[in-house]
């Protein structure tokens, strides 16, 4: 299905895919994945920070909350269409869910990966960058969120 193989896609490899609603959809998506990955593994490589980091994602995703949500039900929507009934969606929609957990806990992995002194540098600047309007997703991705938000 197109929503799990764009999930899992990073950013950059988005950037290549061709375009279409349901890989600009997946970016947008993906970035709160990419968010949370970050926020998980800053504060498991710099416990003492979990709380500036836990308040900045807080800040974001306070700010984030009526995007983050309907890119939920989007989501949710392109995979009830995908689906022949009520059963079908609801199997796909909990393979989906793994799947969008899976690629969250495979890029928090490799983030610890990195040598100490880069994980701490990204973990110091994090909650300075998801404080700031630079991190908004439409942002980031001006005309991914142009072609999903496009009037219609």
């Amino acid at each position: 299905m197109c929503v799990a193989a764009g999930c899992a896609a990073m950013p950059a490899m988005a950037a290549d895919a061709p375009r279409s609603y349901s890989n600009d959809l997946a970016t947008l998506y993906h970035e709160h994945q990419r968010v949370l990955a970050m926020r998980d593994a800053c504060t498991t490589a710099q416990p003492l920070s979990k709380a500036d980091v836990d308040g900045a994602y807080d800040d974001w995703r306070t700010r984030h909350a009526r995007l983050l949500d309907d890119l939920e039900n989007r989501f949710a929507a392109v995979i009830k269409r995908a689906s022949k009934d009520q059963s079908d969606y609801s199997r796909n929609y909990a393979k989906y869910q793994l799947e969008v957990l899976q690629m969250r806990d495979d890029n928090k992995r490799a983030l610890l990966t990195q040598s100490k002194d880069k994980i701490a540098e990204q973990c110091k600047e994090f909650p300075g960058y998801l404080r700031h309007p630079r991190s908004d997703i439409q942002a980031i991705y001006p005309e991914e969120y142009k072609h999903v938000y496009r009037a219609r």
